[in-house]
């Protein structure tokens, strides 16, 4: 070994002990802000604890949350509160559904359809649902009256004719046009579905003997909205659910209910927060 070599192995070594000593001082600084990091959360998450359950707090609690709803309201929203397991089961179905399909309803609407579905399931009949677009409340249904039949009707072409009695400016022919197979395809898991494409009602003919527990309109125009509380009226069981979308939204639908229950001892229950009518048989 000449004496350039043995002059660089010092060398060497000291090289490597002080890269060794500078990535072991590296670990414990990254280890030192890591449970930093983790003590912090912690700590956060106890004050968060601290401040919803401590009593001493409950009346600025209320304050903010007095606070919050007002601001809410303020740009025309809603808050709602599912403390039920059965009610927390449906928000969790609702959302999963919304990222699956596209849904002409708001969260509340949906939820509105799970509780009448659910409360209507003593009642003697089967389910039925006009206007199902891509499926996505017909899942809802589906998914909350597991043990009933449930027909659905659609054209599968979108909206036909409008009249003069219509929203002309907010509706138009063939919107909401899909493909009768995709829809199909989505709702395929559930063995008790029934599908029926065309206008109604020349596609009622196959349930004119059945009787209806609860029904789901979503037609958006006059003539199919009076066409559908035509056939169902007299074949939904007392007690019954009918709820409408598009109530007041759609000047149709909303003439369309006007006009058939005026002279029916239904009244007409507008839900709060919600572009949509309910009625119970009596």
């Amino acid at each position: 070994m000449s004496a350039k070599d043995r002059h660089s192995l010092p060398l060497c070594h000291e090289s490597f002990m002080s890269v060794h000593a500078f990535d072991d001082k590296n670990f414990r600084s990254r280890y030192r802000r890591f449970v930093k990091i983790k003590s912090m959360k912690n700590l956060i998450k106890m004050i968060i604890k601290w401040l919803a359950t401590a009593k001493i707090l409950s009346i600025p609690r209320r304050f903010v949350g007095r606070v919050i709803i007002s601001a809410i309201s303020s740009k025309n929203g809603i808050l709602f509160f599912v403390t039920d397991p059965a009610g927390t089961q449906a928000v969790n179905v609702i959302k999963q559904i919304r990222k699956e399909a596209e849904m002409q309803l708001s969260g509340l609407e949906a939820y509105q359809i799970c509780v009448a579905v659910r409360k209507t399931e003593k009642i003697e009949g089967d389910i039925a649902e006009v206007g199902i677009y891509k499926g996505g409340s017909a899942k809802l249904i589906c998914e909350t009256a597991k043990k009933k039949s449930v027909h659905l009707f659609d054209t599968f072409e979108g909206l036909p004719d409008l009249c003069a009695m219509d929203s002309l400016e907010r509706f138009h022919k063939g919107e909401f046009s899909v493909k009768f197979e995709n829809v199909k395809d989505y709702l395929k898991k559930y063995p008790n579905v029934y599908f029926y494409k065309g206008l109604f009602s020349s596609t009622s003919e196959s349930v004119n003997n059945k009787t209806f527990s609860f029904i789901h309109l979503d037609v958006d125009l006059y003539e199919s909205t009076l066409s559908c509380l035509k056939f169902f009226y007299p074949r939904i069981s007392k007690g019954g659910v009918i709820i409408s979308h598009d109530y007041p939204g759609s000047k149709g639908v909303k003439s369309a209910f006007d006009e058939f229950f005026i002279d029916k001892p239904e009244i007409i229950i507008e839900l709060p927060g919600c572009d949509q009518c309910l009625i119970v048989k009596v």
